[in-house]
């Protein structure tokens, strides 16, 4: 499999494409049922009067829809909440959905993906949002897990399984700008953050050497199974850590007996991580042990 098939393969397109499917050919009751409460609470909503700045977001999103369709904003909104089987915070789901909405204001885009989601969560529906502890932070609790279509899961497991792009098997493109951290099509900035993005160069030259810097995995890690670094406190933890195992070994199939690079990318205050999830070694111990380098000279 070369570089444009798995980046054609990791496309967030093919996810929202599964939950288009899913709603079009009803392949889940209550999938299925959140959704068509969703198309009718929607335009409910953007047609009521609240104060100015609102009704301007509100008209924004509007012609958006008229645009796009108001399917692919109800998918978008199904996406931010099932890309991941884990709990999730209301600012991760927030920070999903507002890179699909129209708004040049980065405030007005969050805010109306916070409204959103309040708007489309539902106690016995699709996911619901809690208050956790005594704090001000909101969790998203998906509810729809033990109730499922078998096809419909595979959609699911699809979106778990791909929500994370891998390594390169071909050198990245050279980083000129803010808008690419080197993949040839998967639209993955420079900068981390959903609301953190800018156009103010940065420091491509050392971006682009770590991008070249080939690796390759280690055949006896990976002989060994992959444990977890601690006892897991609730059966949560253990079901996330065996989807991520699971995950882990298509993306280690995938990149054995090759050599492969990462994509760099810079935090708001400057510090570089590599892109990635199942291969990582700014990850746990099993992870940064699979790591090798393709080229490397012995220190003395």
């Amino acid at each position: 499999m070369d570089q444009s098939m798995i980046e054609a393969l990791y496309s967030q397109k093919n996810i929202h494409t599964v939950l288009h499917n899913a709603i079009r050919y009803e392949l889940d009751k209550l999938f299925i049922n959140w959704a068509l409460i969703a198309f009718t609470k929607i335009p409910a909503w953007i047609e009521g009067q609240y104060y100015d700045s609102k009704n301007k977001r509100l008209q924004e999103l509007q012609a958006h829809i008229d645009v796009k369709g108001l399917e692919s904003l109800v998918v978008a909104i199904a996406a931010a909440v099932l890309h991941t089987h884990s709990t999730q915070t209301i600012q991760q789901a927030v920070g999903y959905l507002q890179a699909f909405l129209p708004h040049e204001d980065p405030f007005a885009r969050a805010v109306t993906a916070g409204e959103l989601l309040a708007l489309c969560s539902q106690k016995k529906g699709l996911f619901t949002i809690k208050r956790r502890g005594s704090g001000k932070t909101s969790i998203i609790k998906v509810n729809h897990w033990p109730f499922v279509d078998k096809r419909l899961m595979q959609s699911f497991d699809w979106i778990n399984d791909t929500c994370f792009n891998p390594p390169m098997v071909e050198p990245p493109r050279i980083v000129t700008h803010n808008m690419s951290c080197g993949y040839h099509s998967l639209p993955e900035p420079l900068l981390l953050g959903k609301l953190t993005q800018h156009d103010y160069p940065q420091n491509y030259p050392s971006i682009n050497i770590l991008n070249q810097i080939e690796w390759v995995l280690d055949k006896d890690v990976l002989a060994e199974p992959e444990v977890p670094g601690k006892p897991f406190k609730t059966r949560e933890q253990h079901e996330n850590f065996s989807a991520m195992v699971t995950a882990s070994q298509f993306i280690y199939k995938l990149l054995l007996n090759r050599t492969f690079h990462f994509c760099w990318q810079y935090d708001s205050r400057g510090r570089i991580y590599s892109h990635g999830y199942h291969v990582n070694f700014q990850s746990a111990e099993y992870k940064k042990a699979s790591l090798s380098f393709n080229k490397y000279e012995e220190l003395t």
